[in-house]
């Protein structure tokens, strides 16, 4: 089990796997996304740069989360994340999916040590980087998070 904090980039997926209905009702959305954000914000420390926090917030809007939630979640990463200013300007090994190159950005420059997403436009970068890339379930079970409920 892990017990150091770890600097950690979530993409989309993972806010948006998260939802943002627990920010109402603390018992729903008991899943491994909404248990990861959890542990990464009160454990960890999470990395965010702007571009992620405007695209978490497209992404949560276009799904048809109520704004007042989706407020109350840009409030908690504001509040428990690290804003990251990116000044990398390209990745060395860059994403299939261009849109996914500011979740490296965001790493390389927060000096992270994960970044995770379940998009294999990133997993497969995993090799080519310090930071490792891996999936929801796999940092869970590296930080010793797993069996947090």
């Amino acid at each position: 089990m892990s017990a150091a904090c770890e600097r950690v980039v979530l993409d989309t997926n993972q806010i948006v796997g998260a939802g943002t209905r627990w920010l109402d009702d603390p018992t729903a959305n008991r899943n491994d996304h909404r248990r990861l954000l959890a542990h990464v914000a009160a454990k960890h420390t999470g990395l965010y740069c702007t571009a992620m926090l405007r695209e978490y917030v497209e992404k949560l809007l276009a799904r048809g989360h109520p704004h007042e939630r989706v407020s109350g979640l840009v409030a908690l990463v504001h509040g428990a994340f690290e804003e990251v200013a990116l000044t990398t300007r390209a990745a060395p090994f860059r994403p299939a999916d261009s849109d996914d190159e500011v979740f490296v950005l965001c790493a390389l420059d927060g000096d992270a040590g994960y970044l995770v997403s379940e998009d294999r436009a990133l997993l497969v970068l995993d090799r080519h980087y310090a930071f490792a890339i891996g999936r929801c379930v796999e940092l869970l079970r590296e930080l010793g998070a797993g069996l947090m409920r």
